[in-house]
C-alpha cells in the first residue's frame, strides 16, 4: 500500500514538471575573451540594424537589435532590427514555439533587417567560446564595433563590445533550443 502511494505521488510530480521544453536552457559560460566584451552601460547614439546597414561601412558604430541566431561554439550572432516583431510578439494568438527564428517573416524581410555580428581574435578569426554568457535569443542587445563589408559584399559588424538592454517574457509553450 505504501509503495503504491509513493509511486502515485512520484508519478504526479514527474507528470507536472514543466521544466523540459518550455524552460530556458542554462546559460553557457563565455570564454574570457568573450566575457570581456560585456559592457556595463548602454552605448549612446545606437542605430537600428536597418539604419546601420543603410549607412554602410564605418569604423565606429553602435547597433541595437534583437538576438535571433547564434553560431554554436563561436562569438558569432545575428541581430534583427527592432522594427520587425518576433513571431507572436504582436499577435498573441500566434503560438509560435520558436519566436526568435522570425519564421513569420519572409526571407527577404529577414535578410534586409538582419546583421551578422562577429567577435574576432587577433588572428582575424571568430573567437571560440562555449557560450555568450548572459546573452540569450530574443534579448535586445546593443553592439559596438566596426561595420565592414566581407569578401561577398555583405555587411558584418566586428564587435568590440555589447550590452544587453532587455529580455522579453515569452509564454510557457516556447520551445527553447538546447
Amino acid at each position: 500500500m505504501k509503495t503504491a502511494f509513493l509511486v502515485v505521488v512520484l508519478t504526479t510530480f514527474v507528470a507536472c514538471d514543466r521544466s523540459g521544453e518550455s524552460s530556458r536552457p542554462a546559460a553557457r559560460p563565455a570564454a574570457p575573451a568573450v566575457a570581456a566584451l560585456r559592457l556595463s552601460q548602454a552605448p549612446a547614439n545606437a542605430l537600428g540594424v536597418k539604419a546601420a546597414k543603410d549607412a554602410g561601412p564605418t569604423a565606429n558604430v553602435a547597433v541595437t537589435g534583437r538576438l535571433y541566431d547564434v553560431t554554436t561554439g563561436y562569438a558569432v550572432m545575428k541581430l534583427m532590427d527592432l522594427a520587425i516583431p518576433y513571431c507572436g510578439e504582436t499577435d498573441k494568438a500566434d503560438e509560435c514555439r520558436t519566436p526568435w527564428d522570425y519564421c513569420c517573416e519572409s526571407k527577404d524581410t529577414q535578410a534586409t533587417n538582419s546583421l551578422l555580428v562577429e567577435a574576432r581574435g587577433a588572428d582575424g578569426q571568430p573567437l571560440a567560446t562555449p557560450g555568450l554568457g548572459d546573452l540569450e535569443l530574443l534579448d535586445q542587445v546593443t553592439v559596438t564595433g566596426a561595420l565592414e563589408k566581407d569578401a561577398h559584399g555583405n555587411l558584418v559588424l566586428l564587435a568590440k563590445g555589447w550590452y544587453r538592454a532587455s529580455r522579453p517574457t515569452v509564454p510557457d509553450y516556447v520551445k527553447w533550443p538546447r
